[in-house]
């Protein structure tokens, strides 16, 4: 198996603030592999934006990693010094933030930002720089790519401002591309467009990409692995199709009730998950799902579960060999 581009060790990160100490991570592990695409899936406020900027150290006042490691390629992200973590973001990390409408500034045109970053991180002549931001924009596929440079960004629609947030991400050839809810300010038809224009990328470049998002639409759509996250916890990881297939934790199972299926002519009725998230101000003492859950046990409320199995793992203790025995823990059978 090939090494992975990013090793995320037992992650932890708090943010302290006046009502007290909020830990939005809370021991996150994973690893990205070579032209792997991997999900980050769970409600807002599940972790998932902020295990991404804690391992970019692009942390908002007031957070914190508590403890934890990354590893990108060998180096340690946690322990550069900020001008040798400059030199990665942007260059062999690549990053698309969540609201194309408000991440370009708006008194610079499209063109200039992307050269910035081309001659913030390569030896190039800016004429150089203007011929590979024209590349960039046609490998994106923005029409006209020459004349589209000079461009300001309220002159492009959202999925074109995207698309030039892709361009600058992908500025460096970066070996590791990080999307922050890529296509969450666009209309259905332009999030497809640009989910199967990052797909098709992805292949062509040979990129490791992590994509955040709340949409299991998106999810089964364009990733390989998936990690579900709640309470600043993975609490499922495996492979999209098994995932979909089989869920193995009751949090899982929920999210996937919460999507209508298009191929159900029955008109079933979506169910909801009943309560609220946990509060990280206080996060409990056991499982962060066990009040919303409908298997919950004792133990459940007393003890936090490890991660059970290997290429398949859940957080709960229905995995445990002496659980009750639960089928596709919908409803117990014995």
């Amino acid at each position: 198996m090939s090494q992975a581009v990013l090793s995320v060790r037992d992650l932890a990160t708090s943010f302290f603030t006046r009502r007290g100490e909020v830990q939005a991570v809370r021991g996150v592990s994973f690893d990205v592999r070579p032209g792997e695409i991997l999900g980050l899936v769970g409600e807002s406020g599940s972790g998932k934006s902020i295990t991404c900027m804690s391992v970019l150290r692009l942390l908002k006042a007031g957070g914190r990693i508590k403890s934890g490691s990354a590893s990108f390629e060998g180096t340690d992200l946690l322990s550069l010094d900020e001008d040798a973590l400059s030199d990665l973001r942007g260059n062999r990390i690549g990053v698309i933030f969540q609201d194309p409408m408000t991440s370009l500034n708006p008194t610079l045109t499209v063109g200039e930002q992307v050269m910035e970053a081309i001659l913030r991180h390569k030896p190039l002549s800016r004429p150089q720089a203007r011929e590979r931001a024209i590349e960039l924009f046609e490998l994106v596929r923005i029409p006209s790519a020459a004349a589209r440079l000079k461009f300001y960004p309220h002159e492009f629609s959202g999925g074109m401002r995207q698309r030039v947030m892709i361009a600058i991400a992908l500025a460096c050839e970066p070996r590791l591309l990080i999307a922050d809810e890529p296509t969450t300010a666009l209309d259905v038809t332009i999030q497809r467009q640009i989910l199967a224009l990052l797909k098709d990328l992805q292949q062509r470049l040979g990129m490791a990409v992590i994509l955040i998002t709340h949409d299991l639409g998106v999810i089964a759509e364009v990733t390989d692995r998936v990690l579900v996250l709640y309470g600043g916890l993975v609490m499922e990881t495996a492979p999209v199709r098994e995932l979909f297939a089989a869920p193995g934790h009751p949090y899982t199972v929920g999210l996937l009730g919460a999507v209508p299926d298009l191929r159900d002519d029955t008109h079933r009725r979506l169910t909801p998950i009943p309560g609220s998230p946990p509060n990280m101000l206080a996060p409990p003492l056991g499982c962060p799902f066990a009040p919303r859950c409908p298997h919950a046990m004792t133990r459940c409320l007393a003890e936090l579960p490890p991660l059970f199995g290997e290429g398949h793992q859940s957080r709960c203790w229905l995995q445990h060999p002496d659980a009750p025995k639960v089928d596709a823990v919908h409803e117990v059978v014995a």
